[in-house]
């Protein structure tokens, strides 16, 4: 592989095992509780004379679509809502708006308006989407997209205009509103945009979102 910038996410679990613990201690037991630290590192490859990277390699391995969003490209300024994309072999890329993470989820990589350029079996072999993550609101914590919670506030504004912020926890996601989403329904809301306008592009940020979409999963505070 010829030289360039390998952008390498080090996912490090902590798991407390409390059964084992307990057997330790005496036989007291306790529920395993799991905690995720995302490091982010960079390393050069070597040089390997008459290898040729195709254009899209090149631009996941030398950070294009770390400073870049992966789905729409427009330039990540505010890391305050940039989530993390893991693709297959663990190379790291982000978005700019946590609303592009259900845009992600719902159209296949070729028709993500920043890779349209590139060949599409190019696309498909090299963005496999793996895991996903948010940063929390509050904290900037990266959570795993699908067991974070989620409000549309549509007074805070957001890159895209998605208005959709992340929460680690369902408490402190209800201290902004009342309305609470799991990824599956935020994804269902998403859904519901495509199958309107043909795009997962809502404009939640400037009030174009119905009553009965805003309060169909209403959880409640």
């Amino acid at each position: 592989m010829r030289s360039g910038v390998w952008l390498v996410v080090g996912l490090v679990v902590g798991i407390v095992a409390g059964a084992a613990v307990g057997v330790l201690l005496g036989g007291a037991t306790a529920q395993p509780t799991t905690t995720v630290t995302l490091v982010t590192t960079q390393t050069v490859t070597a040089a390997t004379p008459g290898v040729k990277m195709s254009p899209l390699e090149e631009a996941i391995l030398n950070g294009t679509y770390w400073s870049r969003c992966v789905f729409c490209a427009m330039l990540i300024n505010d890391t305050k809502y940039a989530a993390l994309v893991v693709l297959k072999g663990g190379h790291a890329v982000r978005t700019d708006d946590i609303g592009c993470i259900f845009r992600v989820a719902l159209l296949p990589p070729e028709k993500w308006k920043a890779l349209r350029n590139y060949p599409a079996e190019e696309v498909k072999r090299l963005v496999q989407v793996e895991r996903v993550f948010v940063p929390d609101y509050h904290t900037g914590e990266y959570v795993e997209a699908q067991k974070a919670f989620y409000v549309i506030r549509q007074d805070m504004k957001t890159p895209m205009g998605d208005c959709v912020l992340a929460f680690k926890s369902r408490e402190e996601a209800s201290k902004i509103n009342a309305t609470v989403y799991t990824y599956d329904q935020m994804l269902q809301l998403y859904k519901q945009v495509m199958e309107k306008t043909g795009m997962p592009m809502p404009m939640w940020c400037r009030g174009e979102m119905r009553g009965d979409q805003h309060h169909q999963y209403n959880h409640g505070s």
